[in-house]
Protein backbone atom coordinates (compact mmCIF):
# COMPACT_ATOMS: atom_id res chain seq x y z
CA UNK A 1 0.00 0.00 0.00
CA UNK A 2 0.95 3.72 -0.62
CA UNK A 3 1.10 6.38 1.82
CA UNK A 4 -1.81 8.25 -0.89
CA UNK A 5 -4.51 8.96 1.31
CA UNK A 6 -5.97 11.49 -1.07
CA UNK A 7 -6.29 12.29 -4.38
CA UNK A 8 -7.94 15.10 -6.60
CA UNK A 9 -8.66 14.44 -10.23
CA UNK A 10 -9.16 16.96 -12.80
CA UNK A 11 -9.92 17.36 -16.23
CA UNK A 12 -9.67 20.28 -18.29
CA UNK A 13 -11.11 21.13 -21.76
CA UNK A 14 -9.41 23.82 -24.41
CA UNK A 15 -11.15 25.17 -27.14
CA UNK A 16 -8.28 24.57 -29.56
CA UNK A 17 -5.56 22.63 -29.99
CA UNK A 18 -2.84 25.51 -29.81
CA UNK A 19 -4.70 26.45 -26.17
CA UNK A 20 -3.81 22.92 -25.04
CA UNK A 21 -0.40 22.92 -26.05
CA UNK A 22 -0.25 26.37 -24.19
CA UNK A 23 -1.35 25.51 -21.18
CA UNK A 24 1.21 22.53 -20.94
CA UNK A 25 3.85 25.12 -21.67
CA UNK A 26 3.09 27.20 -18.84
CA UNK A 27 2.46 24.70 -16.23
CA UNK A 28 5.68 22.97 -17.16
CA UNK A 29 7.11 26.55 -16.45
CA UNK A 30 5.61 26.98 -13.28
CA UNK A 31 6.82 24.21 -11.41
CA UNK A 32 9.87 24.83 -11.02
CA UNK A 33 12.26 21.86 -9.32
CA UNK A 34 11.69 24.94 -6.21
CA UNK A 35 8.31 25.18 -6.53
CA UNK A 36 7.98 21.10 -6.86
CA UNK A 37 9.90 21.05 -3.18
CA UNK A 38 7.61 23.66 -2.03
CA UNK A 39 4.49 21.17 -2.62
CA UNK A 40 6.71 17.99 -2.30
CA UNK A 41 7.42 19.66 1.16
CA UNK A 42 3.67 20.28 2.45
CA UNK A 43 2.63 16.59 1.39
CA UNK A 44 2.16 16.20 -2.55
CA UNK A 45 3.34 13.00 -3.23
CA UNK A 46 2.68 12.88 -6.36
CA UNK A 47 1.25 14.79 -9.53
CA UNK A 48 0.01 13.55 -13.18
CA UNK A 49 -0.18 15.63 -16.60
CA UNK A 50 -1.72 12.88 -18.54
CA UNK A 51 -3.20 14.67 -22.35
CA UNK A 52 -6.72 12.57 -23.46
CA UNK A 53 -6.88 10.66 -26.42
CA UNK A 54 -9.60 8.49 -27.06
CA UNK A 55 -12.02 11.55 -27.15
CA UNK A 56 -12.33 12.71 -31.08
CA UNK A 57 -12.55 16.44 -31.65
CA UNK A 58 -11.38 17.08 -27.77
CA UNK A 59 -8.55 18.87 -26.69
CA UNK A 60 -8.65 17.71 -22.86
CA UNK A 61 -6.06 17.15 -19.71
CA UNK A 62 -6.78 15.16 -17.15
CA UNK A 63 -4.63 16.32 -13.87
CA UNK A 64 -4.09 13.86 -10.91
CA UNK A 65 -2.69 15.13 -7.39
CA UNK A 66 -2.14 12.64 -4.87
CA UNK A 67 -1.23 13.77 -0.99
CA UNK A 68 -0.28 12.25 1.77
CA UNK A 69 -3.76 13.30 3.84
CA UNK A 70 -5.98 15.98 4.39
CA UNK A 71 -3.62 18.40 5.58
CA UNK A 72 -1.12 18.13 2.93
CA UNK A 73 -4.23 18.71 0.56
CA UNK A 74 -5.01 21.93 2.31
CA UNK A 75 -1.15 23.58 1.78
CA UNK A 76 -0.92 22.48 -1.22
CA UNK A 77 -4.55 24.56 -2.40
CA UNK A 78 -2.55 27.25 -1.08
CA UNK A 79 0.36 27.01 -3.00
CA UNK A 80 -1.62 26.08 -6.29
CA UNK A 81 -3.12 29.52 -5.77
CA UNK A 82 -0.09 31.44 -5.70
CA UNK A 83 2.14 29.37 -7.99
CA UNK A 84 0.21 27.62 -10.75
CA UNK A 85 -3.04 29.58 -10.99
CA UNK A 86 -1.43 32.79 -12.22
CA UNK A 87 0.70 30.79 -14.58
CA UNK A 88 -2.40 29.50 -16.92
CA UNK A 89 -4.80 32.50 -16.04
CA UNK A 90 -6.43 33.74 -19.29
CA UNK A 91 -6.74 30.48 -20.52
CA UNK A 92 -10.20 29.53 -21.68
CA UNK A 93 -10.95 26.37 -20.12
CA UNK A 94 -13.78 24.24 -18.61
CA UNK A 95 -12.57 22.54 -15.54
CA UNK A 96 -14.49 19.36 -13.64
CA UNK A 97 -12.88 18.39 -10.38
CA UNK A 98 -12.98 15.23 -8.79
CA UNK A 99 -11.96 14.40 -5.01
CA UNK A 100 -11.40 11.53 -3.04
CA UNK A 101 -9.88 9.51 -0.29
CA UNK A 102 -8.64 6.61 -1.35
CA UNK A 103 -10.72 2.87 -0.43
CA UNK A 104 -9.09 0.53 -2.19
CA UNK A 105 -5.61 0.40 -3.99
CA UNK A 106 -3.56 -2.38 -5.52
CA UNK A 107 -0.20 -1.89 -6.87
CA UNK A 108 1.94 -4.32 -9.28
CA UNK A 109 4.94 -5.26 -7.99
CA UNK A 110 6.39 -3.39 -11.07
CA UNK A 111 5.50 0.16 -10.53
CA UNK A 112 8.71 1.61 -9.42
CA UNK A 113 10.76 -0.30 -12.33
Amino acid sequence: MTNVSMINYSTRDFATKEQLELYLLRQEKAFTPEIIKLFTDAGMLRRVVTQIWNKEQSHRVGIIFEYRDQEAYTKCQKLLEEHYLPAVEGLTTKVVGSRGVVVHEFISENYNN
